[in-house]
């Protein structure tokens, strides 16, 4: 068991095509290639998304292991929305679905729709710096005239995203103390297994409680009164690349409307 390798919301800095692009652009593109996966009709047409987000993945140069690590970390959901998609009661009576063709092709379906959700964003997290992120949400939540709100959800996205992987690693630290310490978590039945990360669990929610009462003091220190700033000291310049990459995604998810009412 290992929190350390937990991915998304960690940003990985490199050179490349994708980490170049306007965080207006990918917040726009990774939020019509999500739609586009949670519309596609079958299991044929998920080749349109999958082409474009592991074209997204080779050109990110952060390596297609480390995405799989991300998408390790979401296992227990992963076969959890796969059971679920097995299982089926039907007249009150328990019918595993897995026997026929019917179910395996609803939970690859639902699997498959995932672990394509998962690698979508995990391109735009690792490509793009919190702050980045938070003002591309910003701008983009701007455009409906939401200039305080936008400002508001960008700055508790931030936050946030830098509060996964600290809390990641907290986690971890928390595990290895307790494994020196004896405890076994490998061993014995499921919900023996669920009580004992118990000792886990609540002194990772007494850190989260302090770092978050650590963070707060620290902004009322500099005078953080929730306003947005009139003036930026970075600003954000759309050029041809972010057009073409928006557009890629405008047509992807124009294929999939396309493929499924007509």
């Amino acid at each position: 068991m290992k929190f350390g390798s937990f991915l998304v919301g960690r940003y990985v800095h490199v050179e490349s095509p994708i980490h170049s692009l306007d965080p207006r652009a990918k917040f726009l593109g990774t939020l019509l290639v999500i739609i586009s996966v949670l519309l596609v009709p079958n299991l044929f047409f998920y080749i349109l998304p999958a082409i474009l987000i592991l074209s997204l993945i080779r050109m990110s140069r952060i390596g297609f292991p480390v995405y799989l690590t991300g998408i390790r970390s979401f296992w227990f959901f992963l076969v959890f929305a796969a059971v679920v998609q097995l299982v089926s009661v039907r007249g009150g009576v328990r019918i595993f679905s897995f026997i026929t063709s019917e179910g395996l092709l609803s939970c690859t379906f639902v699997v498959l729709r995932l672990v394509l959700i998962i690698l979508a964003a995990e391109i735009f997290s690792m490509t793009t710096p919190p702050l980045l992120s938070a003002r591309g949400v910003e701008s983009v939540l701007s455009l409906f005239g939401m200039r305080k709100l936008s400002y508001e959800i960008g700055m508790i996205m931030t936050i946030a995203m830098r509060f996964v992987p600290i809390l990641a690693m907290e986690a971890d630290r928390i595990l290895k103390a307790q494994i020196a310490r004896g405890a076994d978590f490998e061993k014995g039945k499921l919900m023996d297994r669920l009580k004992r990360l118990l000792v886990v669990v609540i002194p990772l929610l007494v850190s989260a409680m302090r770092k978050a009462e650590e963070l707060t003091v620290a902004m009322e220190a500099r005078l953080y009164t929730g306003e947005p700033p009139k003036i930026r000291y970075r600003q954000l310049a759309w050029s041809t690349k972010d057009t073409i990459f928006l557009a890629f995604s405008v047509i992807l998810l124009c294929s999939i409307l396309v493929a499924r009412y007509l």
